[in-house]
């Protein structure tokens, strides 16, 4: 429990507001009475002029928001389709964008369905279907976005279209946005995206407002169309033409009633957000009210002031102390905790926001784990691609040697080979000692040296303190690939090949070094800035064989040593290439 200065124990917030209300209203009944009643029917009408004005810009303004909300998810859902060329898409990249439709159907309540029409007469939909063949460039939605593709627009009416929906939904219950998806290579509209948007929107938006009890809201689009109403026998009787002058309020009579008439046109959509607020349940709304209000403001205000400080202070403190720990997590510090005495409502939201943040960091600590498992995965996928390859290539050296030749240099290959790939499986190791990272790479090049013959000369070293020391398997080998395809075998003549590891001090360095054709300098810097890199290029694939090797060098090397290793390619075009990692002299991972 808390306590004041003037010992009012109060424990739950609830109990804080009645005790506070009980107060501010017996405590001018008491000293005034009923003598409240002073102001005349010229002055409810204005109050009431003034509160549903309020209302009424309240919810215009919410719809506004919620509106402008809305077109920020479909410029992003259109510049997400911009990128894609579905044209000649396969169903995988048709399933990926199904995928993505529905992630973000499923994050927002309001949206009842999406749909994008592109060309060739195809559709990707959540839940849409068409209903006939026709195209659906001829439907008036389409035409519409396509002939202003820069704008997004408002639907109003969605009945009348060439879609069934099987999601349970009515057309009579929403209206549509739709957008143009611009091409980004071309310019030119590739289709459109269309987004049909519950009403439970607009009610939502009445909802939270104050809008007077016995009254409505509805909303009507630029053309005095319905966009939304509530079911009852008056909205239907509310003339739109009546609907001039926004500024004044509106008295109608509908049959034996009268009603209070506003409305507030929109600038962002131009539809007229209209309240119909019943002239007799307002004015005996308003007499209740008088006496309250005119005792209040005449008789008790220091009193009322005074209560209202001390009660608002006891119940915001808390708050204000949680907002600020909700902008620290929001900055990032997720350390934060939020500590009360009490046991209060307040008190409940901090321990669930307490829960919030120790979850967000669990999360984040899964993220990082089943990240680190994809890289994993990748990288043992990436090692299983180049087993395949390189067989294949051996296997027919040896069948043209077997032809050509005899038999008598086969043992020698085989044993080559035989290596190859006891180290490359090394037990389902990822990690092997140097020394027999170096006699792959060695018994590679024989391989390659025997497929070449005297196109290729290799040479490899290693220091002696080096040997036993853990490093990645099979990293030299993409390096060792690459110089023989890109640099010796597109030159001329002999090529070299000089594989050397030694130590740098406190760290390993680990080269493989070529005389073939070299690289020029605008490629040189593309490589760099790949091996630089903190993310991969979604244009990298296996088939581009020298930034898909050495990408994922750097990626092991990243698993493996994190920030402690780096890569440094040096090329002249004509000249040759050499690529070095260097990587830290650990003594914990000698094996010896």
């Amino acid at each position: 429990m808390n306590k004041s200065g003037t010992g009012f124990k109060i424990s739950k917030i609830r109990t804080k507001m009645i005790l506070s209300q009980l107060f501010i209203a017996l405590i001018p009944f008491v000293l005034v009475g009923l003598v409240g009643i002073i102001f005349s029917v010229r002055e409810a009408r204005k109050n009431v002029t003034q509160r549903t004005e309020q209302a009424v810009t309240q919810i215009s303004q919410t719809l506004d928001t919620y509106v402008e909300d809305l077109e920020k998810l479909v410029l992003t859902v259109s510049d997400v389709l911009a990128l894609e060329d579905l044209a000649d898409a396969g169903e995988e990249d048709i399933s990926r964008v199904n995928d993505t439709l529905k992630s973000t159907m499923g994050r927002y309540d309001e949206i009842a369905g999406i749909l994008y029409a592109y060309s060739g007469n195809r559709y990707i939909s959540t839940g849409m279907t068409r209903i006939s063949r026709d195209s659906f460039q001829r439907e008036n939605w389409y035409r519409t976005a396509e002939a202003e593709p820069d704008k997004i627009h408002m639907i109003s009416a969605a009945t009348g279209r060439n879609i069934a929906t099987d999601t349970g939904y009515s057309v009579d219950d929403v209206f549509s946005i739709v957008k143009a998806v611009i091409s980004r290579d071309t310019g030119e509209v590739d289709g459109v995206l269309l987004m049909d948007i519950e009403h439970s929107i607009i009610s939502a938006a009445i909802e939270g407002s104050q809008i007077q009890t016995g009254g409505f809201v509805f909303v009507l689009d630029e053309e005095n169309r319905m966009v939304y109403t509530p079911i009852n026998d008056v909205v239907y009787r509310i003339k739109p033409e009546w609907l001039t002058d926004e500024n004044k309020v509106l008295t109608v009579d509908v049959g034996a009633s009268r009603y209070l008439v506003r409305f507030k046109t929109s600038e962002k959509t131009g539809w007229k957000t209209v309240s119909v607020i019943s002239y007799d349940e307002v004015m005996g709304d308003i007499n209740r009210m008088i006496a309250i209000y005119t005792v209040i403001l005449i008789a008790t205000i220091l009193l009322v002031q005074y209560l209202s400080l001390l009660v608002s202070d006891n119940i915001t403190r808390p708050i204000k102390q949680l907002r600020d720990l909700m902008k620290e997590a929001e900055e990032g510090n997720l350390s934060v905790r939020f500590e009360s005495g009490s046991s209060d409502e307040i008190a409940d939201l901090g321990q669930s926001f307490n829960h919030m943040i120790r979850r967000i960091r669990e999360l984040l600590d899964r993220v990082r784990q089943e990240e680190d498992l994809k890289r994993k995965a990748e990288l043992k996928i990436v090692q299983e691609q180049f087993k395949p390859h390189f067989l294949y290539n051996t296997l027919d050296t040896i069948n043209w040697m077997a032809r050509e030749h005899g038999a008598k240099d086969i043992v020698q290959l085989v044993e080559a080979l035989t290596n190859v790939f006891r180290i490359s499986l090394s037990h389902g190791n990822s990690y092997i000692p140097i020394r027999d990272e170096i006699h792959y790479i060695s018994s590679y090049l024989y391989v390659q040296k025997t497929r070449y013959k005297d196109k290729l000369l290799f040479e490899v070293e290693a220091d002696e303190e080096c040997m036993q020391i853990l490093v990645p398997k099979l990293i030299l080998q993409p390096l060792v690939e690459n110089s023989i395809y890109h640099g010796i075998k597109l030159k001329r003549g002999i090529g070299h090949i000089k594989v050397s590891v030694h130590r740098d001090g406190d760290r390993i360095c680990m080269s493989v070094e070529d005389d073939g054709k070299g690289m020029d300098e605008e490629t040189g810097k593309e490589l760099t800035e790949l091996l630089e890199s903190d993310q991969r290029s979604e244009s990298i694939t296996a088939d581009d064989n020298r930034s898909f090797g050495l990408f994922y060098v750097k990626e092991r090397l990243r698993q493996r040593y994190r920030d402690g290793y780096s890569v440094e390619v040096i090329s002249a075009l004509g000249e040759g290439t050499k690529i070095s990692l260097f990587i830290p002299f650990d003594e914990e991972n000698d094996i010896s």
